[in-house]
């Protein structure tokens, strides 16, 4: 028997080809890599894997294509504990997939299709009301129709469920989504792409998350990678600097983060405590190879939070 979820997630479902190569490739070039991995990713799948790792109550939302990585996909989630009631089968479409190079300190250059993840409908969406019923967090990103991700948030808003809103990819959204919104996360990137900003400091950073903020939400967070994150609020601005690891691969770092930041504040209420434990948690991601395999559980991150030692 399915439970009901603290935390929805809604969005794509790729299976990632990642090729570990000794640079990333130039226009044009073609390199060889030294080592192949497949492995279930998207950004929804993959904070929903972690935010269930940590101990969260999870449902998914979303679809495959009526194929065997479909299948494989929602068999990965169903191991990690993820209410796959609402993983629909896209008719005519393939599952989504994700072709990621890696580079030796770690940083990547991801392709992606949509595949299925764009059939996902309005009436997908509407479906999951018993869901928003009982839950307190929707985490969602915008690999969808655009017309698909508002709908969600307005629908989350009318349940009363806290919405983390993760701007990737960067889509024009309706103004009046800003202030539905609990959280906003986006990277240094999807920050200078929203605001026009280059980000090359802190201070450019903070200037960034200042400006986001000015559109609504309750708070903003921008994350630097190996820099951490910077947190802006009312009556906040905080910068928390990550562990010092050796990185092997950052797939699926930033999505680590949004499902820690979620599930930490979650079981607190403690916002600034909750980014604290999420950078560590990313941190510890990106010591290993892989997407969702990256993704620690709540025993790897408590034991890590005792060494602050990851060997590579």
């Amino acid at each position: 028997m399915n439970l009901p979820a603290d935390i929805l997630v809604y969005g794509s479902l790729n299976m990632d080809f990642v090729t570990y190569v000794h640079h990333l490739p130039q226009a044009g070039e073609t390199i060889a890599a030294s080592s192949f991995q497949m492995a279930p990713g998207g950004k929804a799948a993959n904070q929903a894997v972690a935010a269930s790792r940590l101990g969260s109550s999870v449902a998914m939302v979303g679809r495959v294509g009526q194929d065997e990585l479909g299948c494989q996909m929602k068999a990965f989630l169903e191991q990690d504990g993820v209410d796959c009631r609402y993983v629909l089968d896209a008719p005519g479409d393939h599952t989504g997939i994700a072709t990621i190079a890696v580079d030796p300190t770690g940083q990547n250059s991801i392709v992606t299709y949509l595949g299925a993840n764009g059939s996902v409908s309005i009436d997908d969406i509407d479906r999951t009301a018993p869901l928003l019923a009982t839950a307190r967090y929707a985490i969602l990103q915008m690999e969808m129709e655009q017309q698909v991700g508002e709908h969600i948030i307005r629908l989350a808003h009318e349940a009363g469920v806290r919405i983390v809103l993760n701007l990737a990819p960067v889509v024009p959204l309706d103004v009046a989504i800003y202030p539905l919104l609990e959280l906003l996360i986006v990277n240094e990137t999807e920050a200078s792409q929203l605001t026009g900003l280059a980000i090359h400091s802190l201070a450019s950073a903070r200037e960034a998350a200042e400006l986001l903020l000015r559109k609504g939400p309750g708070h903003v967070i921008v994350t630097l990678g190996r820099d951490g994150a910077l947190l802006c609020g009312p009556d906040v601005s905080e910068h928390y600097e990550p562990p010092r690891v050796q990185a092997v691969d950052a797939t699926a770092a930033g999505d680590c983060f949004v499902a820690a930041v979620t599930h930490f504040v979650n079981a607190s209420g403690d916002l600034k405590e909750a980014i604290r434990q999420a950078v560590e948690v990313a941190a510890l991601s990106v010591t290993r190879k892989g997407a969702q395999p990256s993704l620690p559980t709540m025993a790897e991150y408590e034991q890590f939070r005792r060494t602050k030692e990851v060997q590579p």
